[in-house]
């Protein structure tokens, strides 16, 4: 493994402005979409936690354009990684932090972030479905630079360290977590009713007028990240 180019890779990453970064081996997954690019590159970007903690009940227009802010600069950190990559000469994709490329019988992406994620050891799964991190809760977005760049992974991540919390799952409005606790192999479905979850997403951007579906409430109410925006107030 090349460590001195992940931690060039790193310093890039963090240089461009990214919150936190991990590195994934993705060699053994079965009928990977992207054959020959055994590396994924978590990027991650912290929201700012004055916004997530105002989110209550619903989504504000306050974390609607933080949303859109992250998104773009996530854009733009991996376009500069997946240039970085290509400059030491390798091949990298970004898979951008948004994609409207998904199967809407599932609501499924042919390769989601949180897979990379969990490989690279920079979170667990939460009740609700979402990452979560130590230092930011689930209050960060994040997008997935894919490599052949030999690269060293981190530790992947195999239990939650949500024991027998249920904030998130009591805060949605749309009952959409089972409470079950997530480990290794677990399946999205045994955790999430994604389609009432989406419904409810889907119910806030008509009501608010927006053009993609957001919530946040479960973001909210993660201790995690009740910690990460008490960690940022001010004294």
């Amino acid at each position: 493994m090349n460590f001195d180019l992940t931690l060039q890779l790193g310093e890039k990453i963090m240089g461009e402005g990214g919150s936190g970064y991990g590195v994934s081996d993705l060699t053994d997954i079965k009928d990977f979409p992207f054959p020959g690019l055994s590396y994924g590159v978590t990027i991650m970007l912290a929201l700012s936690p004055e916004i997530v903690s105002g989110i209550g009940d619903g989504p504000t227009r306050t974390y609607h354009d933080e949303y859109e802010r992250v998104n773009g600069e996530l854009a733009r950190t991996g376009s500069e990684t997946v240039r970085f990559l290509e400059g030491a000469g390798f091949r990298a994709v970004l898979l951008g932090p948004t994609s409207e490329q998904f199967d809407e019988s599932t609501l499924s992406v042919p390769f989601p972030h949180k897979t990379a994620a969990i490989r690279a050891g920079v979170g667990w799964i939460g009740k609700s479905d979402l990452l979560v991190s130590e230092e930011f809760g689930s209050a960060f977005r994040m997008c997935t630079v894919l490599t052949d760049a030999p690269l060293t992974p981190g530790t992947p991540s195999t239990e939650s360290l949500c024991g027998p919390c249920r904030a998130c799952v009591e805060a949605c409005p749309a009952k959409a977590p089972t409470g079950r606790e997530w480990s290794a192999g677990t399946h999205r479905d045994e955790l999430v009713d994604i389609f009432a979850c989406y419904r409810q997403t889907r119910d806030f951007t008509k009501e608010m007028g927006w053009s993609h579906s957001i919530c946040g409430i479960c973001i909210q109410a993660c201790p995690w990240t009740q910690k990460y925006i008490s960690s940022q107030s001010c004294p």
